[in-house]
């Protein structure tokens, strides 16, 4: 039997237990979401303002919305803009946004100066790209359209989801998808003459005349709310988000939404949307250097050279400097 000097021990340490904030902190996340909306449009307003009255440009929304975007995002991802291209040399034009990896690829053209807006970046590196506009109508939700279909439509090589980290995969290659392009339309207010439902619905028929890896992911209208794409798996009883990744690739797709009154605003369902879909994808770097380098000249053989025969066998062992331990 315990003693009583066991028993008041365990009391004691029975009683270290996790205490209740006085903040509702599960929800701090998409508290800071919120925050950093209502941010957004009073700095986007306040530059409006300052345009009009003194005559100059201004900072531009696609700027402000990059350096809060950069604040929220972990720091594995580089928050930056510029022209994205694929290795056959064809290019989508200069992004608003464009999420990057900086860690394991280069640029292919780097900024002549740190202020200096214009770099290429190849769209292997890229896990994402948006496009922000300051205010939204169906002219300019076209235009952002195209440019983030350009986007998709560059050549990209898939990646195995089987792919745990850039340079290593663990097992064969499955028919997921493990690089799909992030894509979206952000926009801090529509126009006073359209309505969010007209903006959605030719969101919607544009996305539909695209292939599936060709479609915009994501339409972000600030202070209105936050649509993106879902499916029914088969046998689920509630519906998931399409990652573009598996079995939705070939699946019905409808809009999903977040919205105030759904409990959500329109930037936390963007960030959980987009944070969810990179998370997941791991880039390819391979002959990087080669594709947007050298190219095919290292292909070419130099003719009249004497070859280097085959060797009959080659190991490690055999080669007579193995240290890793006994046969």
């Amino acid at each position: 039997m315990p003693d009583e000097s066991e028993i008041g021990m365990q009391a004691l340490t029975d009683s270290w237990r996790p205490k209740r904030s006085p903040e509702n902190l599960h929800r701090a996340l998409g508290g800071r979401y919120k925050y950093v909306e209502k941010l957004l449009l009073l700095r986007s307003a306040a530059e409006v303002d300052f345009r009009d009255s003194n005559f100059g440009s201004g900072l531009p929304i696609e700027a402000i919305f990059r350096d809060e975007l950069s604040r929220l995002l972990p720091t594995r991802y580089t928050v930056t803009c510029g022209t994205v291209s694929d290795r056959n040399g064809l290019t989508a034009g200069d992004c608003d946004v464009v999420l990057t990896n900086q860690e394991w690829f280069p640029a292919v053209k780097a900024r002549a100066t740190p202020d200096a807006r214009y770099q290429v970046a190849p769209i292997e590196a890229v896990y994402g790209v948006l496009e922000v506009k300051q205010t939204l109508d169906t002219d300019s939700l076209d235009s952002a359209m195209a440019k983030l279909v350009r986007c998709h439509r560059l050549f990209r090589p898939l990646t195995a989801y089987s792919r745990f980290t850039e340079n290593r995969g663990l097992f064969e290659p499955t028919d997921w998808l493990g690089n799909p392009l992030f894509s979206a339309i952000v926009a801090v207010r529509k126009h006073h003459d359209a309505t969010v439902e007209d903006l959605l619905d030719r969101f919607v028929r544009l996305n539909r005349t695209l292939q599936r890896l060709e479609m915009v992911q994501c339409l972000c209208i600030l202070g209105e709310g936050c649509f993106f794409w879902g499916w029914n798996p088969p046998g689920a009883e509630n519906p998931s988000v399409a990652t573009f990744r598996q079995e939705d690739l070939t699946a019905d797709l409808h809009v999903v939404q977040a919205t105030e009154q759904h409990g959500e605003s329109a930037l936390g369902g963007l960030m959980s949307r987009m944070l969810g879909h990179i998370n997941q994808v791991v880039l390819s770097p391979a002959d990087i250097a080669v594709h947007y380098g050298a190219g095919d000249s290292l292909k070419s053989r130099i003719p009249d050279l004497i070859p280097i025969h085959a060797q009959k066998e080659w190991s490690p062992r055999a080669n007579g400097n193995w240290e890793g331990g006994a046969s």
